[in-house]
């Protein structure tokens, strides 16, 4: 997703952010980092590691988006190049005021200005706020003339990114177009990062809209209909099954269509739609066509999950024809399935 021949890593500032609530320190640096080429290799496959998939966000504020703090100081840095080293401290205060729950570790703040960011075929200068929490312990030889000494020291492990915000000069008044993660954290000690600090949304691309309605149709198929229709665990798989075939044939998302290939009951179909409209916290309209996009489906199918588990003793895949296994019950009360195939393979 990121290529690098066509990106470059032009400053980068340093920052330690200890925990305000226990006293820890704020410690900002004065200049910036010095940058060889070894080290921007290894900068590199950081940068890369944070962001596995294309989940974007962007800056909001309840009143006024010109009253989010590290939105106007983004938007500052872009329009007039301002000093990395001065943008860098007064975020790095920011996340200092923003950490102050007690399961917060201290860690420290990179700020990398990329003059040029080629993310997916695109390209603008961003900034990268990247907070690395939790060191890793490595091996280091020095070797002597009579001996090869062994020491064990702790640092940043390049493939294990803590958290991590990329800041894409791109749709300024919208709020930027932006990629978040926290890998670390998790309840209320987690939305100091990303709500706190940054103050960032989901934003609807078709990323997202793809995650969301293949979550949300996950989440009315094994909650909903089973109350509503008692259908059994083998017709849900049916239906999950014909969810993620959906999103992996077709190239755009038709409320209409997706109903007639699913559910095939205009009864459920409109509970569906009924469901999916008293989530407020969902923000996708299934009225709105979108394109569907594939490393979204490719993700979120990993959670598709056609499997039918019977106590403890089998469990049975079921990928595709519902009509070919049969559900009973014998003379004695004992439940069975019986399966009908072809071939054994």
């Amino acid at each position: 997703m990121f290529d690098t021949g066509l990106s470059d890593i032009h400053q980068l500032v340093v920052h330690h952010i200890g925990n305000k609530i226990k006293e820890e320190e704020l410690r900002l640096s004065r200049e910036a980092s010095g940058l060889d080429e070894k080290t921007k290799k290894v900068l590199w496959k950081y940068v890369k590691s944070a962001f596995q998939v294309p989940s974007f966000f962007q800056f909001q504020h309840a009143v006024d988006l010109d009253m989010n703090p590290v939105y106007t100081l983004a938007r500052e840095f872009f329009r007039n190049e301002s000093d990395l080293v001065s943008t860098s401290s007064k975020m790095a205060k920011l996340l200092y005021q923003a950490s102050q729950h007690p399961q917060i570790r201290s860690g420290e703040l990179f700020v990398i200005h990329f003059d040029r960011l080629n993310y997916m075929g695109k390209e603008t200068q961003a900034l990268g706020l990247f907070k690395s929490e939790v060191k890793q312990p490595f091996l280091f030889t020095e070797e002597s003339q009579k001996t090869i000494e062994l020491y064990s020291y702790k640092g940043i492990h390049p493939t294990k990114v803590d958290k991590a915000c990329l800041i894409f000069d791109s749709d300024e008044e919208e709020g930027y177009q932006i990629l978040c993660v926290d890998n670390r954290n998790r309840g209320d000690e987690a939305k100091f990062w990303m709500e706190d600090f940054l103050g960032i949304k989901t934003r609807n691309t078709g990323f997202t809209k793809t995650e969301t309605t293949m979550a949300l149709t996950k989440q009315f198929i094994e909650t909903e209909l089973p109350e509503e229709l008692q259908i059994d665990r083998t017709e849900s798989i049916d239906l999950l099954n014909r969810t993620a075939n959906y999103f992996k044939e077709n190239e755009q998302f038709d409320q209409e269509s997706f109903s007639e290939v699913v559910f095939r009951n205009e009864d459920i179909s409109q509970k569906f739609r009924s469901f999916t409209q008293e989530r407020s916290d969902v923000q996708v309209s299934l009225d709105e066509p979108f394109d569907i996009d594939q490393n979204a489906v490719k993700r979120k199918s990993r959670i598709f999950k056609s499997i039918l588990k019977l106590d403890k003793n089998f469990h049975v895949y079921i990928h595709g024809n519902r009509e070919m296994i049969e559900k009973g019950v014998d003379e004695t009360g004992r439940k069975f399935y019986k399966l009908y195939y072809e071939e054994e393979q």
